[in-house]
Formats: C-alpha cells, sequence, structure tokens
C-alpha cells in the first residue's frame, strides 16, 4: 500500500492532501509523537535521519504547521500535531488490521519483544512460569519488563509504549481490556527467633512493634494495608520505609521489625528466608490481580496468544492455591 487516497473525488483541498499523504510519511509522523526525536524515530523505523527529516518537511508543508519544534536535544509538538495524533494513530491501526495475515498465529516462529509494566511482587508470582512457557512454546518471544507506574501506564498503553499492565486493579477506564488472573492476602511476617513473637501475632504485639512499610504499594494492595491499620485504628510505629516490596521479607528476616507480605510470596519463599509468616491480629481484605491492554491490540494475533499464556500461568497459580487451601484443612 503506497498511498491513501481520497475517498471520494471532488474533496478540495482536504482531498488533495490526502492524495498526497504515503503510508510511510503516516509512520514517521507517529513515531515522532511517541519519541519526540528524529534519532529515536529513524532507529525505530529503520530510516536515515535525513530520511525522517525529510519527511517531517514534506509533512509540515501539507499540514501548514510546524508540527514539531526544537527543544534541547528533542522535539516538541504543536497543538495541531497532538491534534492529530490520535486519528492518524487510529487511522495506522484500522489500516495494520487490514493487511494483517489472516492464518493463524505460529508462536514457534514468531520473534518479537513485549513490553510489560508490573510490579516487582506480580513478576515475582508470574514471570518464573511464564518465562518457562515461552522458552518451551516461543523462543523468539523477548520480555522487556518496565517498573509498574499506576499515574502513566494506561497513557503508555494507549500510544503503544508498552503492551501490557499487570497491577492490582480490577477495572479500568473505557476502550482498554481488564482480565482478572488471580488473588492474593496479607499476612503479617517476623523472623524466626524474634525474640517476643513466637508462633502467632498478637494486637498488642502488632501495635507495640516497630514496622517495615513499603512504600510502593498502590491500589488495591494499598487498601489492604491502609485497611488493615485503619481497622486498628492505631498508626503503628514505622522505623522503615523503602520502595520495593520484595525486599521486605529480607530485611524483616534480619531484623525485630514486623512487615507484611503477600501471602503467594511467603509460599514461593519457602525456606529460603527465615521467617514467621503468621495470621495478622486483624481480618485483612484480598486483592486481585489483573492484565490491562488496550483495544489498539487487542485483536493483534501475537499479542492474543500472548495474553491467552500469561492467563494459562494464572490458571496454575489459582490452582496450587486451591491445593494449598484444601491441605491446611486437611
Amino acid at each position: 500500500m503506497k498511498r491513501i487516497r481520497a475517498a471520494m473525488a471532488g474533496g478540495g483541498d482536504a482531498g488533495e492532501r490526502l492524495h498526497n499523504v504515503d503510508l510511510k510519511s503516516l509512520q514517521v509522523f507517529a513515531s515522532l509523537v511517541k519519541e519526540c526525536n528524529v534519532t529515536k524515530a529513524a532507529v525505530e523505523l529503520n530510516m536515515t535521519q535525513s530520511a525522517v527529516s525529510h519527511t517531517l518537511a514534506r509533512l509540515r508543508d501539507l499540514f501548514h504547521d510546524p508540527l514539531f519544534v526544537s527543544m534541547g536535544r528533542g522535539l516538541v509538538p504543536t497543538a495541531r500535531a497532538l491534534e492529530l495524533a490520535e486519528p492518524l494513530q487510529r487511522a495506522l491501526d484500522a489500516l495494520e488490521t487490514l493487511v494483517r495475515p489472516a492464518e493463524g498465529f505460529d508462536a514457534a516462529s514468531f520473534t518479537g519483544t513485549f513490553r510489560i509494566a508490573t510490579s516487582d511482587y506480580i513478576g515475582f508470582i508470574l514471570l518464573p512460569l511464564l518465562i518457562q512457557r515461552l522458552t518451551a512454546a516461543a523462543p523468539g518471544i523477548d520480555l522487556d519488563i518496565r517498573p509498574l507506574k499506576p499515574q502513566d501506564d494506561l497513557a503508555a498503553l494507549k500510544d503503544g509504549t508498552i503492551d501490557l499492565v499487570l497491577w492490582n486493579e480490577e477495572s479500568a477506564p473505557p476502550n482498554f481490556y481488564v482480565r482478572e488472573l488471580f488473588s492474593d492476602r496479607l499476612k503479617a511476617m517476623v523472623r524466626i527467633g524474634h525474640p517476643e513473637i513466637k508462633g502467632s501475632l498478637s494486637l498488642e504485639q502488632f501495635c507495640q512493634g516497630k514496622h517495615l512499610r513499603a512504600s510502593s504499594t498502590y491500589g488495591a494492595v494499598k487498601e489492604a494495608v491502609n485497611g488493615l491499620y485503619g481497622t486498628l485504628g492505631i498508626r503503628a510505629p514505622t522505623s522503615l520505609t523503602m520502595p520495593h516490596f520484595l525486599l521486605a521479607p529480607l530485611l524483616v528476616s534480619q531484623s525485630d521489625l514486623i512487615g507484611l507480605i503477600a501471602e503467594l510470596t511467603a509460599r514461593r519463599l519457602g525456606s529460603a528466608v527465615p521467617l514467621q509468616v503468621l495470621e495478622p491480629p486483624v481480618e485483612v481484605g484480598g486483592f486481585t490481580v489483573s492484565l490491562v491492554w488496550h483495544g489498539r491490540r487487542h485483536a493483534d494475533p501475537a499479542h492474543r496468544w500472548l495474553r491467552g499464556e500469561i492467563a494459562a500461568v494464572a490458571e496454575d497459580i489459582r490452582r496450587d492455591q486451591a491445593l494449598a487451601a484444601a491441605s491446611r484443612t486437611d
């Protein structure tokens, strides 16, 4: 497909503009909006910098607007460029769907990278199992795992900067899809050999002990953590706050601090970290881990296949949870 032509004759100036827009120019525009840098856009599109610059010059002439202005080492889109960005991206997505081969997806021969945003906790639980499946079924797939940024990730899904988000929310705005994967709950943890806490944790011990808090918690996990302290009506003394949820078990195991740990994390760690994993002194709400993606990738065969693999891993996790729960009642 070399050129996008006006759908109707006699479209005047607008029709003439469409007649002169080729697909590569639209791809250059979309890449510049995303990267805000000629060099990065050239790399993404496998073009020379001069070719990208030449295309930008033609687009400026076509739309009678600078589209991008230099600032520092990058580019900043003009108001007109921002106005054009979303409808042009929708057009590109529609064209991609039209020219996509109709045959089924061949995972064994596919090569490509998927960018997934998630937390250290979710990655710890899900990624080892997912990598095992991908290594066997789709060795050409690479995963680029990004740190979770809940305030930015929906926008990144929308513009294609990332492909999937794994997080602790059960809903998303329109044009996004959500699939619930598995649930978890918080438990208390202290080190083995703690001088005062041995085998169970009383309300008094919890309220009087010093705590470790993970500042990276968000969404349903944050609500569960805050709900615990709120239910108790106390502000437990915190002697250590740090951003990494998975670092907490290691620090608790080498101190007299009290911390909270997801039950699946505790089970995965097993005896590798010397911890007492205990029931909190009051009931703590659970939380759900969900997979989120944007509608622009919903029908993509490779994307759909990867979502299925993640769902299969989640099914294995749920089955293991059921077996563990059954063993506790025996």
